[in-house]
């Protein structure tokens, strides 16, 4: 259940990024393989810096929309 409302959440806040940016996200963040920074860049031609900006970006939006339910 608690999958399902984080992927709620996570569509609704999906309109306000960039589709490569949100993919970064996800593969970082969701990924049942636990990728790392560097593997989801090489993946997304990104830097895995990049990568670790993503994450903190939709973070944010989560908190910033939801951070009571968090």
């Amino acid at each position: 259940e608690q999958m399902l409302l984080l992927r709620q959440a996570l569509e609704l806040v999906r309109p306000k990024f960039q589709e490569q940016t949100f993919q970064a996200f996800e593969r970082f963040m969701l990924s049942t393989n636990k990728l790392t920074a560097e593997d989801v860049g090489r993946e997304l031609d990104m830097t895995a810096a990049n990568v670790r900006m993503a994450k903190a970006r939709v973070l944010r939006a989560l908190k910033q929309q939801f951070g009571e339910l968090l």
